[in-house]
């Protein structure tokens, strides 16, 4: 070997020495600056992380007495552990889907969450006009989640879940406006349940963004489904015929949400309502505007805990009434009251 050939290869190998090293040296820089910001991260989710959830909704499988089902609104509007004080020792399951369609997928995967064991099975839907049109049965929230987490351990999860949160993607807002944000710019608080419940709270609220969202996004040329509809009556009355127990009620918003709702979006809500019950299916007349809205379009945590008392004492009060559609009895005012001061008390 001549000497060109030895220094060539001392070169060569100090070449791959000094990549091997910078490259673990990148590594461990990059993992710190993740380390750091996930630990300093000014994070606006709380509980468990939103990937956990999601995980484990993928896992969800005959294991509920009763299924809460819709859209993000069903998602932040109703929460199945305050439902469970007044429908007592049933397994309780919020399982929504964000920007959610009533797809015939999605009506499926509703029934084999219910035990089939269980001798109090119900299904709760929740029917925004959104969720009976065309873009919101092709959203990919409920198919990609099915898809990507059905393979991945809940067990592993819950084991890493630390450094899930560390590891979330960070929108630009937590990475500086969290640091910089001056008291104008609206911040969107949310705590995740392993019940399916989200909790959200924004300061200071803003209706503006959902608003122009549902004007000029989700009821651009899409419009609710008469074959949408159709499947959602067909699930209702094979459900019926096995025994199984539904209701449906439509999520309270603000009133500026309903009035487009009701100018752009071709619902409507009696006929709807009216095939609902020929059905076999309940309908629960719910005050449209009596919980406050963080966001234009969902409820607020303590008007979403008011909001779920209500609907589950409407439930109780139903089933002593099999088939006869009820109106709200308690005032939504009273149990709002009462949803604040529990979440002061919690603090």
């Amino acid at each position: 070997m001549t000497s060109i050939q030895t220094n060539n290869n001392r070169t060569k190998n100090l070449v791959l020495r000094l990549a091997s090293e910078r490259a673990v040296m990148a590594l461990l820089l990059a993992g710190g600056m993740v380390f750091f910001l996930g630990a300093t991260r000014r994070s606006t989710l709380s509980g468990m992380p939103m990937k956990l959830q999601s995980i484990q909704k993928a896992h969800w499988r005959q294991c509920a007495d009763v299924v809460l089902a819709g859209d993000s609104r069903v998602g932040c509007g109703v929460s199945p552990s305050e439902m469970g004080r007044f429908l007592k020792g049933q397994r309780i399951y919020n399982y929504f889907f964000t920007g959610n369609g009533y797809s015939q997928e999605y009506l499926e995967a509703i029934e084999k969450v219910l035990d089939p064991a269980s001798e109090q099975r119900m299904i709760i839907l929740g029917i925004s006009p959104q969720s009976l049109t065309p873009l919101m049965t092709k959203k990919r929230d409920f198919h990609e989640d099915r898809k990507n987490y059905a393979s991945q351990s809940v067990t592993l999860a819950r084991w890493f879940r630390l450094l899930l949160c560390h590891t979330a993607p960070m929108t630009r807002n937590e990475i500086f406006g969290g640091r910089f944000a001056n008291e104008e710019t609206p911040r969107k608080y949310v705590e995740v349940f392993s019940d399916g419940w989200m909790a959200a709270y924004s300061e200071p609220t803003d209706y503006s963004g959902f608003l122009h969202d549902a004007r000029y996004n989700i009821f651009n040329n899409n419009y609710v489904s008469a074959n949408i509809v159709a499947d959602v009556m067909d699930a209702v009355a094979r459900w019926r015929r096995e025994g199984i127990r539904v209701y449906a009620f439509r999520p309270p918003t603000v009133e500026a949400m309903v009035a487009l709702e009701e100018e752009l979006s071709g619902f409507d809500e009696e006929e709807f309502k009216t095939a609902f019950q020929n059905a076999g299916g309940i309908w629960l007349d719910v005050d449209p505007f009596g919980y406050p809205s963080h966001d234009g379009c969902h409820l607020r945590r303590d008007g979403a805990v008011a909001f779920t008392r209500d609907l589950s004492k409407m439930i109780s009060a139903a089933e002593g009434k099999r088939g006869r559609p009820i109106t709200l009895s308690l005032t939504s005012q009273e149990n709002l009251d009462a949803a604040r001061e529990d979440h002061q008390n919690e603090k």
